[in-house]
């Protein structure tokens, strides 16, 4: 009879080394961002439709935090970093095809906003500033952001495999 630990011990083989591939991972940014903060200032404009970069950059902010989807997100971050603050929003919307909307409340004042595809917005708002339908042209994926039917800026969400 033989006891196991009497027999032959048998060499240590080295480790295998694998080569861990790594999948690659979406990354989203925002490219190509304008905003204007007096979009008929060449025109006779109503009074009050001047707004402040912060009032537009917190208006974008709270439509898109209420989205959680990787390309949101990083909108959410891009719009904090340039200053924003989340509002109060009510009768807030999203639909794939047309965008977010919603009713934001700034101050005393609720403004209605809309965030979608440059066709959609455009059937909802006053012709588009040059500058604003300029780069629209250029990525006509982009999304313009109007609020209170007024178009105020518009911004493309990329998507790089890093």
């Amino acid at each position: 009879m033989r006891f196991l630990w009497f027999g032959k011990k048998k060499e240590a083989k080295a480790p295998v080394e694998v080569e861990v591939t790594r999948e690659p991972q979406e990354v989203y940014s925002i490219i190509g961002y304008q905003c204007l903060t007096a979009p008929l200032s060449g025109t006779k404009a109503l009074k009050n439709v001047e707004l402040s970069h912060q009032v537009i950059n917190s208006m974008i902010l709270t439509l898109v935090s209420q989205e959680h989807s990787p390309a949101y997100i990083a909108a959410q971050e891009f719009f904090q970093e340039q200053g924003a603050n989340v509002l109060p929003v009510r009768d807030y919307s999203f639909n794939a095809e047309r965008g977010l909307s919603g009713r934001v409340q700034d101050a005393e004042v609720t403004r209605t906003v809309l965030i979608g595809p440059a066709p959609v917005i455009a059937r909802a708002t006053t012709p588009f500033n040059a500058a604003i339908a300029d780069a629209v042209l250029a990525t006509p994926e982009s999304s313009v952001v109007a609020i209170d039917g007024i178009a105020y800026a518009t911004y493309s969400i990329n998507c790089e495999l890093i």
